[in-house]
């Protein structure tokens, strides 16, 4: 006999499973998840190019800076755009420009190799672009899901949506690192390249349906986003949690080189450190309901700070490969929980027709964090050793997860 819980888990395995099929829905599912790798595959190789060319962190860490400075300064007016116009063809643009700058960079190392290379600027330039590119989807990417599934399956949809990232970082560094070991960073930088062709060609295809697309509304502007986000301070407090959250995830982009020639690894070890941070993240998402379940609503991203801590402090104080390995994924975890939980936060306050704006500072604060935190982390490397660099993200984490507990003892109070 079939009990009311197992029912409702087949339920939703089945709902799972129909969107999966789903005409519209799975073809953006599958080539999105496919794009996300491939960026996993430029970040490793990048990072593994700039520091064999330079031996230098801080230099590993302008990768970051070129990638996401234009997520931090025009994110915000993309999100007010994408609140006026048709969000496909967003994405469309964005991931156009991205492909651009991929592509070029992958030519330029197939015909002059990576030793012909003058120095890393290629690299800050293409992926310069790319970060372009990525600034112009980012609203869209989170706005757009309502548009391609009926409003029955909208949550569903947000969660494998989400669950795109997830599968890219657990998949991508490490089929990225034994590609740079096995065959070369211009083969990383070529099948960077080509995942981007088949997202181009479902948004090309596809059409929209349930949620209808944003009105042309003119006076849609960044200001507006703004003023909402100023009068909630819990939404202020949101974003700030998030800026928290996508700091503390910056060594597994910029340190990691370093710290696989601290292990006395080499190329292969980088991917698998970034991706046991990615399989952490992977492994916890399905867990994140029954998380919720039995934590406080307002303890769930301190309580991923903490985790977070704790995983970054095992990855800096580890003797051997192992033990990084199971700090990358204990740290994963808390990221995963930490970025769902103010996602999920931020989602459920706001209006419908300030969403492209509101989570385009989401965006700012997850990502636009990170060119200040790659500087910081790689200075840092480079003054002292790449361990206490790593060890001072744990401290921030924990800083924060101590004033987010300290914030919701006084709301409780009050």
């Amino acid at each position: 006999m079939t009990t009311p819980t197992a029912a409702r888990a087949d339920e939703t395995a089945s709902s799972f499973s129909a969107l999966l099929r789903d005409r519209v829905f799975a073809p953006f599912f599958f080539a999105n998840s496919l794009s996300n790798t491939g960026n996993w595959f430029q970040n490793v190789a990048a990072g593994i190019v700039v520091y064999d060319l330079t031996g230098s962190n801080t230099a590993v860490g302008a990768v970051s800076i070129v990638q996401f400075i234009a997520t931090m300064l025009l994110t915000p007016w993309m999100g007010a755009l994408t609140d006026r116009v048709n969000r496909r063809h967003m994405l469309l643009a964005g991931q156009s420009i991205a492909f651009a700058g991929a592509s070029a960079l992958a030519v330029t190392v197939i015909v002059v190799g990576i030793d012909g290379l003058p120095g890393p600027w290629p690299i800050y330039a293409a992926t310069a672009v790319i970060g372009l590119g990525a600034a112009t989807i980012l609203p869209s990417l989170q706005a757009v899901v309502p548009s391609l599934v009926e409003r029955r399956d909208l949550d569903r949809a947000i969660a494998l949506n989400s669950m795109t990232f997830n599968i890219a970082r657990s998949i991508g560094p490490i089929a990225a690192g034994a590609t740079v070991a096995a065959l070369g960073a211009e083969w990383a930088f070529g099948i960077n390249a080509l995942t981007f062709v088949p997202l181009l060609v479902v948004l090309l295809v596809i059409r929209p349906r349930g949620e209808v697309e944003p009105d042309d509304d003119s006076s849609a502007d960044v200001r507006e986003g703004v003023r909402w986000i100023l009068d909630r301070r819990e939404v202020i407090a949101v974003l700030a949690a998030t800026l928290i959250v996508g700091w503390t995830s910056d060594p597994f982009s910029t340190l990691m080189p370093a710290l696989a020639e601290s292990l006395g690894g080499g190329d292969a070890t980088v991917g698998l450190l970034v991706g046991s941070f990615g399989l952490g993240a992977a492994l916890t998402a399905p867990w994140f309901d029954r998380v919720k379940a039995r934590v406080d609503r307002e303890r769930i991203v301190p309580v991923a700070l903490v985790i977070s801590s704790v995983g970054l402090a095992t990855v800096a104080l580890a003797p051997v490969t192992p033990i990084a390995l199971a700090g990358a994924a204990v740290s994963g975890s808390g990221f995963l929980l930490g970025v769902t939980g103010t996602n999920s936060e931020l989602q459920k306050a706001m209006p419908e027709h300030l969403r492209g704006r509101v989570m385009a500072w989401w965006s700012v604060a997850f990502l636009g964090c990170r060119p200040i935190a790659a500087v910081v982390d790689g200075a840092i490397a480079d003054l002292t050793d790449v361990r206490v660099a790593i060890g001072v993200s744990a401290a921030v984490a924990l800083t924060g997860a101590v004033f987010g507990f300290t914030r919701t003892l006084a709301t409780k109070a009050d």
